[in-house]
């Protein structure tokens, strides 16, 4: 789902179709109160939205998609119920209407050819057939979900693991006991290090009550052990999570700055699994493909899509991660898996620069990399990166090469990060629950606590006024804070359980944009 928030008026929040960039297999694009790009063709869908006696209406969602072409459009029928798409190219279309309480019945093609408009009214004349919502879990849902087989182990792992984030992190792992005790022996680690006293651990630091917990979770959740359907339910990505194409409309006819918006979806090859996108001077989107290292470069002009192959590295696997673009048009993205690098692209020249990531010699998760990196920013001619795994900080100088690394503290997870209104580096800590600023020049840490508990905090960015705002994931919130006075707000979003994810600013609008 994308929002907007106007920073003058907080409540002026426009809806559309849910997506987290972890599990999105399409590109979005939105376009609010500006002209689309000229495209190839210049075809286009037009017609009116009709309710069951015939009488126009406006606010009405139409989408339109070609499975052939992996294009869809979704607009907003305006005054007397008009509705029209952006250009098209050429091909058979289906054109669906919801809005209010209803949607069109069954969608017959449409085909379009170059030059010519296709034209068709939508009648809305079936009940919406939207699933009802998933119902959010707390912690207390997961522990009544958990087994009492061993009353004292569970009451440890629920009191400890929900420590640093919520127990779902817990309840929907499959991992062997070997995996769980490297998991266990890294969480004790960092509650240790860094959260609580050793005295305050108790029992959690004794060998006897640790291979309880160890054994709790591999005999519940291991490999082979089903996902109760109801843990399933909460997150799309998942095997066996729910989905629906019609499951997040809006319940009522959209009006005034809301209904001002197209969305537009393109699909990507299968499998590509798409992980962050940035787009250049130019309108071109580039997408990191976790999965194939591909990086994906998208022309909304052409509606055209191309891989770009990257230099062979020290092993086959690839995961991709965070890409950004530099004021200058070249492309940078994160390969952070055993290939452990940093890649520069030039779309001129067509050439590759690659820079090794600095080491990182701890145990991490199971399939997961001490070289992750989810977040990639310009500043002082140099490119600063979030550390996920590592827990540092990395500023990397593109002219010598040379990686430095500032340490954050153990197990925070640092995650998005911005540029503050006062030159500092600022990030996300996704489970140490705060917005930090880091002092590059002495490697001082500022924590900053988000007010809500197990926030998640994701996305990050600096607004025109150099003040920061972060995605709370798990209390499905906003943070602003003032970085002169350390003050921060929360805003609730309108969608109950949506998870704000991705976060970015358009400062010459004063809008802030976010993913759900």
């Amino acid at each position: 789902m994308a929002n907007r928030i106007q920073e003058q008026n907080h409540a002026d929040i426009s809806r559309a179709p849910r997506s987290r960039a972890r599990g999105i297999l399409t590109v979005l694009a939105i376009a609010v109160g500006i002209g689309w790009p000229a495209l190839a063709q210049q075809t286009a869908i037009t017609g009116v939205v009709k309710n069951a006696s015939g009488e126009p209406v406006s606010g009405a969602l139409v989408r339109v998609r070609s499975e052939g072409l992996g294009l869809g459009f979704l607009v907003v029928s305006q005054a007397q119920g008009r509705f029209s798409t952006p250009n098209l190219l050429a091909g058979k279309y289906t054109v669906e209407g919801f809005g209010g309480n209803f949607q069109s019945a069954a969608p017959g093609p449409v085909e379009v050819r170059n030059g010519q408009a296709g034209n068709v009214d939508v009648i809305l004349s079936v009940p919406l057939q939207i699933p009802p919502r998933e119902k959010r879990l707390t912690d207390e849902d997961y522990r009544k979900i958990l087994p009492d087989s061993d009353v004292r182990a569970k009451r440890l792992i629920t009191t400890w693991c929900a420590y640093c984030h919520t127990l779902q992190e817990v309840v929907s792992a499959r991992m062997t006991r070997e995996e769980w005790q490297q998991t266990f022996d890294r969480m004790r680690d960092q509650l240790y290090e860094n959260r609580k006293r050793p005295l305050e651990l108790g029992s959690f630091t004794q060998q006897q009550e640790g291979e309880a917990m160890v054994d709790y979770l591999a005999k519940h959740l291991g490999p082979d052990a089903p996902v109760d359907p109801r843990v399933a339910g909460q997150s799309l990505p998942r095997r066996g999570g729910a989905l629906h194409p019609n499951r997040n409309w809006p319940g009522s006819l959209l009006q005034g700055a809301g209904a001002k918006y197209v969305m537009f979806e393109y699909a990507l090859p299968s499998g590509s699994t798409p992980r962050d996108i940035a787009v250049d001077s130019q309108g071109i989107a580039w997408v990191s493909e976790r999965s194939t290292g591909m990086l994906g470069r998208f022309d909304p002009r052409s509606l055209s899509y191309t891989r770009i192959a990257p230099p062979a590295g020290k092993g086959s696997k690839w995961q991709l991660n965070a890409v950004a673009v530099d004021a200058e048009d070249q492309v940078w993205y994160v390969d952070d898996g055993p290939n452990a690098r940093l890649l520069r692209y030039d779309p001129k020249g067509g050439e590759f620069q690659s820079y090794p990531l600095p080491e990182y010699r701890y145990a991490v998760a199971p399939g997961a990399s001490g070289a992750r990196m989810t977040a990639l920013r310009f500043w002082d001619g140099s490119i600063w990166g979030t550390g996920t795994t590592a827990n540092r900080i990395v500023r990397l100088d593109p002219k010598t090469g040379k990686a430095t690394k500032y340490p954050v503290p153990k197990g925070s997870e640092p995650y998005g990060l911005a540029i503050g209104g006062d030159k500092m580096i600022w990030y996300s800590a996704q489970f140490g629950n705060a917005i930090v600023k880091l002092d590059p020049g002495t490697g001082r840490l500022t924590q900053y606590k988000a007010p809500t508990p197990h926030s998640d905090l994701r996305g990050m960015a600096a607004d025109g006024e150099g003040n920061l705002w972060a995605a709370g994931t798990e209390s499905n919130k906003l943070i602003k804070m003032d970085y002169r006075s350390g003050e921060r707000t929360e805003y609730s979003v309108p969608t109950e359980g949506s998870g704000p994810f991705a976060l970015d600013v358009d400062a010459k609008r004063k809008v802030i944009w976010f993913s759900e």
